[in-house]
């Protein structure tokens, strides 16, 4: 599916009033350029809730068209909603991002009372903007109790490298008993507030 997202460049006006317009003020970057955009935060909404930070986002921009993925999103503590966006503008070198983990079959252990963890939901890679994958696939079909999946283990589609700790656990198979302990304690622990959807850039234009 293709997103697609119409921007404008924009000088040095007062961020606050653009917000106040309905708009949402961000930056186009990447090693060679850095530019000061602005989009519609009705529109960006709307995208950025299908294409996240896994999908290319196509902005249209003063009659070009430039393929990017969103590396940050700032949202305003009062308002909470977007407030600063920055965009990463693709070339042709190979970028680093993340990419969703699709649980493709029924693991043995789950027929067997077990339960599913999934350890991390998102695989960081290094990859051509030309083969970014939807997702990777974890088959867990022949997975038992006690049984995991690690990062190098995977099967990566081709021209895609793994960018994290090859050991790292993406899901595994625990006890019905553990895995309740581990919820319990997930629920008592206090929530925290987060105010920085993705880490990019940390300075606003």
């Amino acid at each position: 599916m293709e997103y697609r997202l119409k921007a404008q460049t924009r000088g040095d006006e007062n961020l606050n009033a653009l917000r106040d317009a309905g708009k949402l003020p961000g930056v186009l970057y990447n090693k060679n350029e850095n530019r000061k955009v602005v989009v519609d935060l009705r529109e960006f909404n709307k995208v950025f809730m299908q294409a996240g930070i896994h999908h290319v986002i196509t902005l249209e921009l003063e009659g070009k068209t430039v393929d990017t993925l969103v590396r940050q999103v700032n949202l305003d503590p009062r308002r909470r909603r977007p407030n600063h966006v920055d965009f990463y503008a693709l070339s042709d070198e190979p970028v680093q991002m993340w990419i969703p983990v699709k649980i493709v079959g029924t693991a043995q252990g789950v027929r067997l009372g077990g339960v599913l963890q999934l350890v991390n939901a998102d695989i960081q890679v290094k990859v051509s903007p030309k083969a970014i994958p939807e997702f990777i696939e974890v088959d867990v079909s022949e997975l038992n109790i006690g049984d995991s999946i690690h990062m190098e283990e995977l099967k990566l589609p081709e021209g895609v490298k793994l960018a994290m700790n090859p050991k790292d656990t993406v899901v595994s198979i625990v006890p019905p008993v553990d895995a309740e302990k581990e919820l319990a304690a997930a629920e008592t622990a206090a929530p925290t507030e987060v105010e920085v959807i993705k880490k990019g850039k940390t300075e606003e234009e």
